[in-house]
């Protein structure tokens, strides 16, 4: 073998081994990338899959398949696709809501099961009729997506829960915590409008939360950012900071747990005249109140939604962990007080016609 053909060889060889690791690569444009995928309960069979494929111009596309398991919904809806079903960009699982009283369990597994499927995604339940939600469109809007809604980045705010796929798997198997999953519909000139929280005693929908619910919640749990409570005669603060402590004791009659709640605030509306001892006063009076509404209306949903069985996890042995839910929780005491601390007052210019005014504040 001469050294031009000896060298004509290795190049040869040389480019096999370039392409030997993109052989089976598919091209984008023969792919759709469903964002979103909603599970229903089909007419005929037991799940109905819908499945949301944006495309560059800010329309959706629509595939929509039954079957008697998820898996093979989307096979069939695969067989019928002019491209391949690739689930990697799946960021959004709604279930609709009849579903979830009948229990997740299935779905969640299967989510957190499938390869091709990331279980960072979000879940959501919808309160309100499935394939018009599934199937609602507003105008085209590329910058757009469902995701952005749950995102809290986007359009997320505290007065909505969120549950990731993996958090979903987690709690539907814990013995000291139940999951909150945020309910939606339809909207009419927005592509959804959340009515509050489904919230799941192990994989089933018990009982929900409404926004004002949700809120409490939220801050309960540490995720307050850009949280707005209305008070009292035309007043609104904006939550700054929380600072939460927990007291916990256990007697003969069972479990007890004493929350002391900080809110740091801002005034963002308010009378004028009415001073921050009055409106912390109120404010204090008020989410007291409804806190302490709120735990009557979980726990009478017997699911610990809230995660208090967390809190008291490193006292409890493994026999009272598995009673945790059935046994201990109903006896749960539970109370929560709030303070309220006004930092200080948003300025508002009083007089924006002065334009002499303006032109000194700008100098400042």
């Amino acid at each position: 073998m001469n050294k031009r053909t000896f060298k004509t060889l290795i190049v040869a060889l040389s480019m096999m081994m370039l392409f030997s690791g993109c052989w089976d690569t598919k091209d984008i444009n023969k792919q759709y990338l469903p964002v979103v995928m909603g599970v229903g309960k089909g007419k005929t069979e037991k799940y109905r899959i819908i499945l949301q494929i944006p495309d560059a111009s800010g329309k959706t596309q629509i595939l929509d398949k039954e079957s008697k398991s998820i898996s093979k919904a989307i096979d069939l809806i695969r067989t019928d696709s002019e491209k391949s079903i690739e689930l990697v960009h799946l960021r959004l699982l709604l279930i609709d809501r009849e579903v979830a009283e009948q229990g997740i369990d299935n779905i969640i597994n299967f989510a957190v099961r499938a390869n091709d499927i990331s279980i960072k995604g979000l879940v959501g339940v919808i309160d309100g009729d499935f394939e018009k939600t599934m199937y609602h469109q507003i105008s085209p809007t590329p910058e757009i997506s469902s995701y952005d809604f749950f995102s809290q980045d986007a359009g997320w705010t505290p007065n909505q829960s969120i549950v990731r796929i993996w958090e979903a798997y987690q709690n539907q198997n814990s013995y000291t915590e139940d999951m909150a999953i945020p309910m939606l519909k339809n909207g009419d000139r927005t592509l959804f409008t959340f009515k509050g929280t489904a919230v799941m005693r192990d994989d089933r929908m018990v009982g929900t939360l409404n926004q004002e619910e949700t809120l409490l919640f939220n801050l309960f749990k540490g995720k307050y950012s850009g949280g707005t409570i209305e008070v009292a005669q035309n007043t609104s603060v904006l939550i700054q900071d929380t600072k939460i402590k927990h007291k916990t004791s256990w007697s003969e009659n069972g479990p007890s747990i004493l929350t002391d709640i900080l809110l740091n605030v801002v005034i963002t509306e308010s009378p004028e005249g009415k001073g921050n001892a009055v409106i912390e006063k109120e404010m204090k009076e008020q989410i007291s109140q409804q806190f302490n509404e709120t735990i009557k209306k979980v726990q009478s949903f017997k699911s610990d939604v809230l995660g208090v069985g967390m809190i008291f996890r490193p006292q409890l042995s493994e026999g009272k962990l598995k009673e945790w839910k059935t046994k201990w929780f109903p006896k749960l005491e539970q109370k929560i007080n709030v303070r309220v601390n006004v930092l200080n007052e948003i300025y508002f210019k009083e007089n924006a016609n002065d334009n002499e005014s303006q032109g000194k504040m700008l100098k400042k």
